[in-house]
């Protein structure tokens, strides 16, 4: 009778242990993050057949920015990048490569992920890229310049966080600009 009770407690609390799962209405931040870093998000947009088509963007909300914007300290490049939800209709790759390699500045990406739940939308813009309007030949921001538009959006975020329809937006009047 004891083993009979404790399997029973075991099948039903084990559905809350799964630690793999993924919540996509209601993200993790940091677990999505950590699926990013190794390689593990696999929420996908299906075919009627089955066949896989991109990765979905998680489902995150206004309370999530704070945080979206807080590990966007993080300046690492990481790959791969299939498993990165990226605008679909986007005929970019939005991708750096270094050393032969396709990765994507985590900092960079998070801050596009915050940009798109400020501006009501899946997809901030077309592509996870920053850019200096006054650069030329759209060269990409190094570590240091993404750091810097973190802190816009700090500033951003302390300012005007708690409007339900802030009156700009982070980059507004800066150089920086989304592609």
């Amino acid at each position: 009778m004891k083993s009979i009770v404790i399997l029973t407690l075991i099948a039903l609390l084990c559905p809350g242990c799964d630690k793999g799962s993924f919540d996509f209405n209601n993200p993790d931040v940091t677990g999505f993050v950590r699926q990013l870093e190794n390689g593990t998000y696999n929420q996908y947009e299906y075919t009627e057949d089955g066949e896989r088509l991109w990765t979905k963007m998680p489902a995150f909300q206004k309370k999530d920015i704070p945080e979206l914007i807080s590990l966007a300290k993080e300046t690492g490049l990481i790959s791969p990048c299939d498993h990165f939800p990226v605008n679909p209709i986007s005929s970019m790759w939005p991708f750096r490569v270094v050393d032969g390699r396709e990765c994507i500045m985590l900092g960079e990406y998070l801050l596009w992920c915050a940009e798109a739940v400020i501006e009501g939308k899946d997809f901030a813009s077309l592509n996870p890229v920053l850019y200096n309007k006054d650069y030329p030949n759209d060269q990409r921001l190094d570590a240091a310049e993404i750091m810097a538009v973190r802190k816009l959006y700090q500033e951003w975020w302390d300012e005007y966080g708690h409007q339900a329809d802030p009156e700009k937006l982070p980059l507004e009047g800066t150089v920086y600009i989304w592609r």
